[in-house]
């Protein structure tokens, strides 16, 4: 947050500091000139506010937030709820707007900073703006409501469409700007110094303003005749028919529409070369912030990511922990397919007797040895393993594997090369089982108990060794 901020003040002061110089020469050449000046500076200073909210919104649309809705039924409910509460509510707290929101499309779930706030109902008035959106298939929109999460204030919302990788609409995302803060500055500009500023769709329809002194000095019809030729290489300049005054419209991507500034006043002054060079140097310190905020935010996305796969790691091994292995095996179930399903459970052999005599350093040697094991013959095989216990591990696979005996030979040769200063040898018992060949079985959890007889069926034949105390595991 103090880094984003010291940003933009920074960007903002040069900014100034540009215009203010250009400023002091024309002061002394027009007072109208000057007014023409502040007019464009205070406006550009409108724009920052839609320009950032536009670009914070479609960054949210972004890899980790897409595999976090595609992938929500691997993950508790609760946990699913509040990575999005914290990723919302630190995007609130970085940039300051009133209420960011993500709204899921296969639960109609509606997120907010605060976290979940409610399940969409398309029949509610409150909630008429998601169909049309959803379905006109544009990419973002300006929408003006209340918001329900934060006492019906009037909010400024940019809705930002959401698609995953195959281009298929899985929600909506956006921030909300407080009306306030918008209409303070327009108020503003209009009490000092004369000055309308509306922003305007592509269509020519105004979709902000603030009651200002002055109404459009074109009509609406006027206008939407001037947009269709809108040269969108620069802003465009015209001086209305029977009025001292002139209008300037600028486009402003990141709001799909136009600003109309409009001011009262001689119209030479606007055809000063200061005026639009001031102009330029602003937008493109505009541009600049934009996208150091972009790449902040990206790193904070990557971040937050990170963060969510850690937590379903085994910090002793490196591999999928208890919570993965859970979510795993709802998966499985949930698709049902049992006879694609591959299983192999592992158990290392003399665990306690190592920690009795050793201590536990050399106890998790010896776990961290078999893990090293299981990722180079399953993990790297296409396997996903998993540490559910102590010394318990399963391996799964979801496609049936032909070579699954040659597997459990290769980690037993594997296990041989294992050398220590204190422990003398590294044993796994192995019990595997594939799911095609076991009719009637409906739950990934039975083959796993099967899988589990043949484990200790092999753990029997270990401890039956006369050099190996039984079940001192």
């Amino acid at each position: 947050m103090l880094i984003m901020s010291t940003i933009l003040i920074i960007s903002f002061g040069i900014s100034t500091i540009v215009s203010l110089k250009s400023l002091d020469t024309l002061l002394k050449e027009n007072n109208h000139d000057n007014s023409v000046i502040y007019a464009n500076e205070v406006s550009n200073a409108v724009i920052d506010v839609f320009s950032e909210a536009v670009a914070v919104s479609q960054s949210m649309n972004n890899t980790f937030i897409q595999s976090l809705l595609k992938n929500q039924e691997k993950i508790p409910e609760a946990q699913k709820n509040k990575v999005i509460q914290n990723y919302l509510s630190d995007i609130v707290a970085k940039f300051g707007y009133s209420t960011a929101f993500l709204t899921d499309d296969s639960q109609m779930a509606y997120h907010a900073e605060n976290g979940f706030v409610k399940i969409v109902d398309p029949s509610n008035p409150d909630d008429d703006w998601y169909l049309p959106f959803r379905d006109s298939g544009k990419l973002y929109e300006l929408n003006i409501d209340n918001d329900q999460a934060n006492d019906n204030r009037m909010t400024i919302y940019i809705n930002m469409r959401m698609e995953d990788s195959a281009g298929k609409f899985i929600g909506i995302c956006g921030v909300g700007v407080p009306t306030t803060q918008v209409f303070s500055l327009l108020r503003s500009m209009e009490n000092q110094n004369g000055i309308s500023i509306k922003l305007v769709s592509a269509e020519g329809d105004i979709r902000v303003a603030n009651g200002a002194q002055l109404k459009l000095q074109r009509s609406e019809e006027e206008l939407k005749e001037t947009l269709k030729t809108y040269d969108f290489t620069h802003p465009h300049l015209y001086y209305p028919k029977g009025v001292d005054g002139f209008v300037i419209i600028k486009y402003i991507s990141e709001c799909q529409g136009f600003a109309v500034i409009e001011y009262q006043g001689g119209k030479n002054s606007i055809l000063s070369t200061m005026v639009f060079k001031n102009l330029m140097i602003c937008l493109t310190i505009l541009l600049l912030v934009l996208t150091i905020s972009s790449f902040i935010l990206n790193n904070f996305t990557k971040k937050t990511a990170k963060v969510v796969e850690e937590s379903l790691l085994d910090r002793l091994t490196g591999l999928k922990n208890r919570s993965a292995y859970q979510a795993e095996l709802e998966q499985l179930n949930e698709a049902g397919n049992m006879a694609d399903i591959s299983i192999a459970t592992m158990d290392i052999n003399g665990l306690k007797i190592t920690n009795d005599s050793f201590g536990h350093n050399a106890g998790d040697d010896l776990i961290k040895a078999a893990a090293a094991i299981m990722k180079e013959i399953f993990q790297e095989n296409g396997w996903k393993v998993f540490r559910i216990g102590g010394d318990e591990f399963v391996a799964i696979n979801n496609s049936p594997v032909s070579d699954i005996e040659i597997l459990v030979e290769d980690f037993k040769e594997k296990e041989k090369l294992f050398t220590h200063e204190q422990i003398k040898e590294l044993s796994v018992s192995i019990g595997t089982i594939q799911g095609y060949n076991q009719l009637g079985i409906s739950k990934v959890e039975d083959l796993i108990k099967l899988a589990d007889k043949k484990m200790y069926a092999d753990k029997e034949l270990f401890y039956s060794q006369a050099t190996h105390e039984r079940r001192k595991r």
